[in-house]
């Protein structure tokens, strides 16, 4: 996880992250014209970055997977799931098929899709960034703070550079989450614990 690569990985990444980007606007604007079906835009990507990873490197290495770790990651990963379900069930506002659910919403949709593509893909493939490792850590911070922007400025109905400043303490704490999810990443080998700590925090507090 997080070793140095050729250039061609991070011009790789780069392109990917812009492509994103656009894909993010197309959402918000299916959205606001009404188009329920926007999401397969955003499956589109995940699957997109996911076959790069398996056919460029023929390995799941860099999607965030490594066996490494893997059994007793999983035990923890599944027990902090578990136990926030549970939480959400005792004290959540919503019927039990809602929470369930909201639950496979989070944690496959936001969840699982975003930390194989940013803490596994893309931070990845930045390593082949001729820089020093916590300057590319910072660069893969920012690019997963901005994905929150395009889409959103249309559920809001603010497509300004209002938005942006009125987000700033969200796009600020994307920021430092990424990193954390990194530095976690990185000491486990594999992207689950991330998994399970990204869908608690999504999960609890639109149910809570």
């Amino acid at each position: 996880m997080y070793q140095d690569k050729s250039k061609n990985y991070a011009l790789i990444a780069i392109v990917y992250w812009l492509l994103y980007m656009i894909g993010l606007f197309l959402m918000g604007v299916l959205y606001k014209n009404g188009v329920r079906n926007y999401n397969l835009i955003y499956w589109a990507f995940a699957i997109t970055g996911i076959l790069i990873v398996i056919i460029k490197d023929k390995s799941i290495v860099n999607l965030g997977l490594k066996k490494d770790k893997l059994k007793i990651n999983l035990i923890i990963s599944f027990s902090i799931i578990i136990l926030v379900f549970i939480l959400s069930v005792i004290i959540g506002k919503y019927p039990l098929l809602k929470l369930i659910k909201g639950s496979l919403y989070y944690l496959l949709y936001i969840s699982l899709l975003e930390e194989i593509i940013f803490r596994g893909f893309i931070q990845n493939y930045l390593f082949g960034l001729k820089l020093k490792k916590s300057i590319i850590f910072l660069i893969g911070a920012l690019l997963f703070s901005l994905i929150h922007l395009p889409f959103q400025m249309y559920v809001n109905n603010n497509v300004s550079i209002n938005y942006i400043i009125w987000s700033l303490p969200q796009l600020i704490f994307c920021f430092v989450f990424h990193l954390v999810m990194c530095f976690i990443t990185y000491k486990r080998k594999d992207i689950t614990i991330p998994v399970s700590l990204h869908y608690a925090i999504d999960y609890l507090q639109n149910v809570i």
